[in-house]
Formats: C-alpha cells, structure tokens, sequence
C-alpha cells in the first residue's frame, strides 16, 4: 500500500468513534464504581444504607442483582461494539490489501490522480511503463512528473483541468530506436454524489496487440494471395512447360546447324539463360501453388533429429564450397506431431537462407533442444530448434517485414519462402521468431509443441 494514501486512510478516522469509545468507558467505570461504593456502605452500616436507599437512592422496587446484571450487560454490549468495530477495520484493510494486489498485478497501468493533480496511486505496470513515476514517488505534481512527455502531459492536463477526457489514444513512449506503442485512457473518478474526486489515467500497452493485428493483416494478404496463386499458376504453368519442351527441340535442331565459334557460344549463352529463367518461373508458380493447394502430406510422429541431420548432410557440399562450417547439436530426443515433408522443407529454407547469408564463409550452428513454459493454465513442452549464422546480418526495418509476401532481401530472391515457412509452423500450433545484429548474423528460432496424446488428436484431426 503506498505510504500517502495509507496515511490518508488513518487520518480519516471518524472522531466521533474516538469520542464513542471514550463515552463507553467512563460510563461504565462510573456505574463500576457507584455500585462498588454502594456495596460497601451496605455491608459497614445498614442503617446508613436505609438512609440512601430511602432518601438518596430508593431501590425499595429495584432488587440489587438487576442493577449489576444491567450493568454488566452494559459492559459487554461496549466490548462487543468495540470488538465489532476492530474487526471491520481488519476486514477493510484485508480489502484494500486485495484491491492493491489486484491493481498490481493488471497488465494496464493505472494511475490515480486527485482533484488537485496530485499523484495517489501507481500500480507496478505503470512504474514500468513510466519509470519517472516511481523515482519521483507519489507525491508530486503529475503535470511536473510529466514534463519530458509532453503528449501524455497535455492529454493529462487536459482531463484534470478541463474534464476533456479521452479514450485508447495511441502514443510511443519508448525512444526511436527502442519504441514503445502504448494507448491512453482518462476517466473521471467520482464520489457517491456524483461529484468529480480525481483522475484515473490507464495505460495499455499495445506491442502484443499490434503485432498481433501485423499477423492478421498478413493472414489475409496470404488468404487472398491463395486464391490468386490457383488461378495464376494454372494459367502459367501450360505455357512455360510449352516454351521449355521448345527450347529443347530448338537446342537440338541447333545442334545440327554449323556456327562459326563466336556464332555457337553466343547461341549456347542465350539458350542457357532461357533455360534459366524458365526455371525460375516454375519454381515462382511452385511457391504460389504452396500457397493455393492445402497440404497432403501424411502426418506422424517425427524426431527432429533425424531431419536435422538430412538436411546437414545435404548442405555439407554447397557449405563447404562457401567455406562455411556446419555444426549440429541436439539435445535430448524431441519429437513432434506433423509433416515431416513439409518441417524438412521449412528448416531446409531457412538453413539455405543462412548460408547465402555469409558470402564470405563463416559457421551454421543448428541446435535442437526441449523447454517447458508455465503458465496460468498449466505447463507446455516445446522442442525449440535455433539455426544461427555470422553473415551480414539484417536491419530493423528489415527484420518487421521479413515474413510479408514478395519481400526480400536477395536480389534474385521471390519473398516467399520465409513466408511459406512461417505458415508451415504455425499450421504445426507452433511460433518462429529472428533476432539479428547487422554484421554479426541472425538466428531463427521455432518452437513446435511436443507429443502429448491431446495434441496428438488435435493435430491429426487438423492435417
């Protein structure tokens, strides 16, 4: 509980309970005493309690044992009272302990301001979104703690001052090369009248949220560019199976034609760079088809390992013409649920994409391992596959749009294999991510769940 407002809280204690207590006591010490008194006139001298009983205090009607009864009753309805009250004031402050738990543990900043501005509560989200709020304490101006942001400041201001209060206004309060996208919401705090109090200035952050709005905007993209690729690959695939059988029967007509030297290698040269870019298309249509076809490949249990392995062997001659150094360590034996044609081709691209990544040479370092992740609902099991390079590495800017259709780094490259990759693991429930220091190399990272028989039946019924 924040140090001002548990002061706030002892100094609003009613006087009139004090005074209460306080009236409970001398009332009952008084009525203690009188009958203690009494008591012991009666038992010294008879006559002089016939003389108070009949002058001063008759109780000729009212027998002595109702007068004591009344009065110890009177005492235990004080101690009850005060009892009662202890135990409301526990019960509140096991409240406010709870609402403060809860307050802390929001993903949402909130913070609290009062009808003079002046700082009453932050909870941990909000520290950690705007560290100035707990180096500074709480108890200042929230306009002068605010002085750097002037954006949030005014939008504060404004609500504080002018009751113009606003709803999810998207700011950045990170720095240009470390942003920080949050959305901003002021709200009136108001007292059982109905009369304004104060602030309440929640702030959200939104990273997850736009990234996840990222990836459904790419869904879509991929959704729409899928129905694009089957008509399209269908309407080209005829006419390029037609021009490359041509270009075979005109290579071998042109075998039979005598060419001076010079005539016969130019000849040779065009032919060859037609062969070249019709296979390049095909292999455009087979990435569109990728997209298009849903996938038939039969699914099983698979052992990374195993295709870890293919997929080093089958690099280690084009690794070595690159003077690149091939290094495979797996951990443990994970086992996963899915396509073992398609995660081949996944791991497959991205290990190619490393080497073309280190045109100098350098080292491609694959690493399967297991991890558990545990959360509000339970544990998860993930095999966890890095492929790391020391190339040239990639940009932030880059880095954003890595996954988009038709994006990519390589002059002669389709920007579609990354894509294809990354809906290959998520059609597997799993997650692909890439960290990346210019001129130090990338790493690509996938997390693919491991065999449980839960997810083994989802799978299955998926595929």
């Amino acid at each position: 509980m924040p140090a001002l407002l548990s002061q706030k809280i002892k100094e609003g204690r009613p006087a009139s309970r004090i005074f209460l207590w306080t009236l409970f006591g001398v009332s009952n010490a008084f009525l203690w005493l009188v009958l203690l008194a009494f008591h012991w006139e009666v038992s010294l001298r008879a006559r002089e309690v016939y003389y108070f009983g009949t002058h001063l205090f008759p109780l000729q009607e009212l027998p002595l044992s109702v007068l004591y009864v009344s009065c110890a009753l009177l005492t235990l309805a004080s101690a009850a009272a005060i009892l009662r009250y202890h135990s409301n004031l526990a019960a509140k402050d096991r409240l406010r302990t709870l609402l403060f738990q809860i307050l802390d543990s929001l993903e949402i900043g909130v913070v609290v301001l009062d009808d003079r501005d002046q700082l009453t509560f932050t909870n941990d989200s909000a520290r950690q979104l705007l560290p100035e709020l707990s180096r500074r304490g709480t108890s200042l101006d929230i306009l002068g703690v605010l002085q750097d942001r002037q954006q949030l400041r005014e939008m504060v201001k404004a609500a504080a001052r002018h009751a113009d209060y606003q709803r999810e206004v998207e700011q950045d309060l990170g720095k240009p090369e470390n942003p920080l996208p949050v959305r901003v919401t002021t709200l009136p705090l108001k007292d059982p009248h109905g009369r304004t109090t104060g602030t309440l200035l929640l702030v959200r952050d939104v990273r997850d949220a736009l990234r996840m709005e990222r990836q459904m905007r790419i869904a879509e993209r991929l959704s729409a560019l899928g129905t694009l690729a089957a008509a399209m690959a269908h309407e080209i695939r005829n006419p390029l199976e037609a021009m490359d059988l041509n270009l075979a029967l005109l290579e071998r007509n042109l075998a039979t034609v005598q060419f001076t030297a010079n005539d016969g290698e130019k000849t040779d040269k065009y032919v060859r760079i037609l062969e070249s870019e019709i296979d390049r298309l095909a292999g455009i249509v087979e990435n569109f088809l990728s997209f298009a076809r849903p996938s038939e490949s039969p699914v099983a249990e698979i052992r990374l390992e195993a295709i870890l392995r293919q997929i080093v062997d089958l690099l280690s001659n084009q690794a070595q013409s690159r003077r690149v150094t091939l290094d495979l360590s797996v951990a443990g034996t994970p086992v996963v649920w899915g396509s073992e044609d398609q995660l081949k081709q996944a791991f497959l691209n991205l290990a190619i994409n490393s080497l073309e990544a280190m045109p100098q040479g350098g080292a491609l370092r694959i690493r399967a391992e297991t991890s558990r992740q545990t959360g509000s609902g339970g544990g998860t099991s993930f095999a966890v596959v890095s492929i790391q390079d020391t190339g040239v590495g990639i940009s932030q800017e880059k880095l954003e749009r890595l996954f988009d259709p038709f994006f990519t780094t390589r002059p002669k490259g389709t920007g579609l294999g990354l894509t294809i990759v990354q809906r290959v693991v998520h059609e597997h429930h799993g997650r692909i991510s890439i960290s990346s220091v210019l001129g130090q190399g990338s790493t690509f990272t996938i997390e693919l769940p491991l065999i449980v028989p839960e997810f083994k039946e989802g799978a299955a019924s998926h595929a």
